[in-house]
């Protein structure tokens, strides 16, 4: 009984260490508070179970099968009790209920910045992850007694929240955790002493036993408060330590000649617009009226489902000074209206290694060593990100007519061929897609502006933060295009870019900051509810000019505004419609629009979103269907044959215990009882084993092998009873299971199978558990 209390004690002092672990590290990832009880109640369910099994000596190896049964009723309960037998006990539909949860939830994690809104499939999936990591805990701490071990998916749980929070964990939160970890190991060298009989020697403690207990706890929580205070301290005096290296090193970053690090700008993009706030990011004075949008960052490279920057680099041939900044290739010589914009990054708000400013810009007066990418304009540091700082920026305000625009060139000769490239895995429907809604549209700028009309007004869309979860395995593009047209001004912006470069344009994805709310004469303030993203198309003779598929109402992104140089032209109003139509649509190929037989240049338009068609809709239904039927079966048959997998664990664990030769001969002898219980072959505890083996033998006509392996296990039972030295031979387990196979043999099939499907012997499970522990110890 007492290493069941001290497994139990452990089995607690882990559960806690994970829990100080865990859940303040986490609370910056996952708005509210709600979530904690969910988290709380698993990580206890699953601990709890561990505590009273291992009281009551339960063969270790049901113990995970047992803990993740517990936890997996605590879920039940918590999410989905309306589907479960006494609100309880999972059913095939309880189970589909769960995995939409954990689908909706993973959609909300992947698709959200942090802090991820806590809805029930959030927090499922978090505290399915928790219950996990007790369970490993729960393993490693008692079952293992390896405690120090336990640090590694604590330290991980850690570094998953360093890796997606550039703010990192509060030095609280860092601290409950080291005093958890260090107290687990703490508790763990008492017990090994105790157990050892590890004593002070004599005359050395001469304090009674409470106040030396005291003593040694007081030693070492000084100990462990010496250590924390040191590890909280060293990374402020040491460089680079202190910073957000691992959530760089994480999300992404660009390297050149000297390095250059990162947030991924999609990721600050998607951070900044969820937290949906006011707090200013910067102000700046500008002598321009009606100020255009401040560019940070520019992506030029998609890889079919994202859109990421180049590499940079920084060297002397494009640091900044006080020579003007390079024009991008492609940019004509720069006419308009000169403008002087003085930015003010807020002491509060991120740190800064990119330069939002006005694009074109002529140059630009920084403190510090800036470098300027030759390509796009973007201005960047390498030292290390900078807070609270102040720049001025010259540059031209061009306000290219839609004439000029329209009479300019139409070739790309200006710029470099990847602002053209599309990957091969695109869904081919977003190129026959595109050349649908642009048909009729006679000139570079004409489709980019019929194109940008679709996004804004034709196409049906919806600007929300919080897009629905896609299904599992959907490609983004394509689910944002033909099924939800639900998004932000990411999606838009990526998918106006991939769609240019469809129908011939030169395209890239810009992300910064809108023009923000002017505050006072001449001066404008940013918050963050302004960063935004937004295409950038190339013109020939006018160089790149930026475009605004957003929809700018008060259900989009308020501070949006589109050019005057993209406003529909008046002459569109008598052209062919250009609109493509939704892909619920009853003809989506446009077969009324055109004659028979006549297909678009690029061999089909725009093809049937899923679910449109009866194949498509037919076969989600039938794999969805098919899927939900394997699992029920699949769940079904891992319940039937839960009392077969338990009976046989417990035979195992007998016999792998069993250290000595009475240990072994007990073995062997309970399990052909539980066997001949199992099968409904009378067996009575009041008759010897010679008994019991001359009745079977007679009853079930054992012959051959059969008997006299029977006859081995009787005899060796015996002698363990009654011999000071017992002659037990090692062919004992062998000789159980030819036993069991003949009597199987005899009695038929339908005896096999009520044997293996409902076995008496677990009717006796807490006697087997006691006599399990005694054939351990021998």
């Amino acid at each position: 009984m007492r290493t069941g209390i001290w497994g139990a004690c452990f089995l607690v002092l882990a559960w806690t260490a994970t829990v100080l672990a865990t859940l303040p590290a986490l609370t910056p990832l996952i708005s509210g508070r709600q979530w904690w009880s969910a988290i709380v109640l698993t990580v206890a369910a699953v601990a709890l179970t561990g505590v009273v099994l291992r009281v009551v000596r339960l063969p270790e190896v049901i113990l995970p099968l047992a803990q993740a049964a517990a936890g997996v009723v605590t879920l039940t309960a918590l999410f989905a009790p309306e589907r479960a037998v006494g609100g309880l006990i999972p059913t095939p539909q309880t189970v589909g209920s769960l995995l939409v949860l954990i689908t909706e939830g993973r959609a909300e994690i992947d698709a959200s910045p942090a802090p991820v809104a806590a809805i029930p499939g959030v927090v499922l999936v978090v505290a399915l992850g928790m219950g996990l990591l007790a369970l490993v805990a729960d393993f490693i701490v008692v079952t293992v007694r390896a405690p120090a071990l336990v640090g590694l998916p604590l330290a991980g749980m850690l570094f998953l929240v360093l890796s997606v929070n550039d703010q990192g964990i509060g030095w609280w939160a860092f601290a409950l955790a080291a005093a958890g970890y260090l107290g687990l190991l703490t508790v763990d060298g008492w017990i090994r002493g105790a157990l050892r009989g590890i004593r002070p020697p004599p005359g050395t403690d001469s304090a009674p036993p409470l106040l030396g207990t005291l003593r040694r706890a007081a030693t070492a929580g000084g100990v462990a408060a010496v250590a924390i205070v040191l590890a909280l301290l060293t990374p402020l005096a040491v460089p680079g330590l202190a910073d957000n290296a691992l959530f760089r090193m994480a999300q992404g970053g660009v390297i050149g000649d000297d390095a250059v690090t990162t947030t991924h700008p999609l990721v600050s993009l998607r951070t900044q617009l969820a937290a949906d706030s006011q707090t200013p990011v910067l102000t700046y004075r500008t002598d321009d009226p009606a100020p255009d949008y401040l560019r940070t960052y520019v992506l030029d490279v998609f890889d079919g489902e994202n859109w990421t920057m180049s590499t940079l680099r920084a060297g002397r041939d494009n640091r900044v000074g006080d020579d003007r900044l390079p024009l991008p290739p492609g940019t004509p010589a720069l006419t308009g209206d000169p403008v002087t914009t003085e930015v003010s990054v807020a002491g509060d708000a991120r740190n800064v290694d990119f330069l939002p400013m006005p694009y074109p810009a002529l140059s630009v007066d920084v403190p510090g060593e800036w470098f300027a990418d030759p390509a796009t304009q973007m201005v960047f540091s390498t030292g290390g990100r900078t807070r609270s700082l102040g720049y001025q920026v010259e540059s031209l305000r061009s306000r290219p007519s839609a004439a000029e625009l329209a009479d300019g060139g139409r070739g790309t000769a200006g710029v470099d061929s990847q602002y053209l490239s599309v990957p091969e895995g695109v869904d081919s429907r977003v190129a026959g897609l595109a050349r649908s809604i642009v048909r009729g549209a006679d000139t570079p700028h004409e489709r980019a502006v019929v194109l940008q009309d679709w996004f804004t007004r034709e196409g049906g869309f919806t600007y929300d933060l919080r897009p629905p979860p896609m299904p599992p395995g959907a490609d983004p593009l394509s689910h944002f295009l033909f099924a939800s047209r639900v998004g932000y001004c990411e999606q838009f912006a990526g998918s106006m870019a991939l769609m240019a470069r469809q129908v011939g344009i030169p395209a890239r994805v810009a992300t910064g900051y809108t023009a923000g709310t002017e505050v006072a004469d001449g001066r404008w303030k940013v918050a963050q509810s302004d960063a935004h993203a937004w295409p950038e198309l190339y013109f020939e003779g006018q160089g790149w000019l930026r475009f605004e598929p957003t929809p700018s109402s008060g259900a989009g992104q308020g501070t949006a505004s589109v050019p005057s140089y993209a406003e529909p032209a008046q002459e569109r109003a008598t052209a062919p419609d250009t609109r493509a139509p939704r892909p619920d649509a009853d003809a989506p190929d446009e077969g009324a629009e055109q004659p028979e037989g006549d297909a678009p240049e690029d061999g089909g338009a725009a093809a049937p979103a899923p679910g449109s068609g009866a194949d498509s809709a037919g076969g989600a239904i039938d794999a969805e269907s098919l899927r939900r039927t394997l699992l029920a079966a699949a769940v079904g048959l891992l319940v039937l044959l839960t009392p077969a997998l338990t009976t046989a664990a417990i035979r195992h664990v007998r016999q792998t215990s069993a250290t000595t030769a009475s240990a072994r001969a007990r073995a062997a002898w309970l399990g052909l009882r539980d066997e001949a219980a199992d099968l409904r072959v009378p067996w009575s505890p009041a008759e010897s084993p010679r008994s019991i083996a001359r009745r079977l033998t007679a009853d079930y006509e054992l012959f051959g092998s059969a008997r006299e392996a029977l006859w081995r296990i009787a005899l060796s039972e015996e002698s363990a009873r009654y011999a000071p030295h017992p002659v037990v031979p090692l062919s004992l387990p062998a000789d159980v299971h030819t036993v069991r196979r003949a009597l199987r043999a005899r009695l038929g099939v339908l005896a096999l199978i009520r044997a293996i499907l409902l076995p008496r012997s677990l009717l006796r499970l807490p006697g087997v558990l006691r006599r399990a522990v005694r054939v351990r110890t021998g």
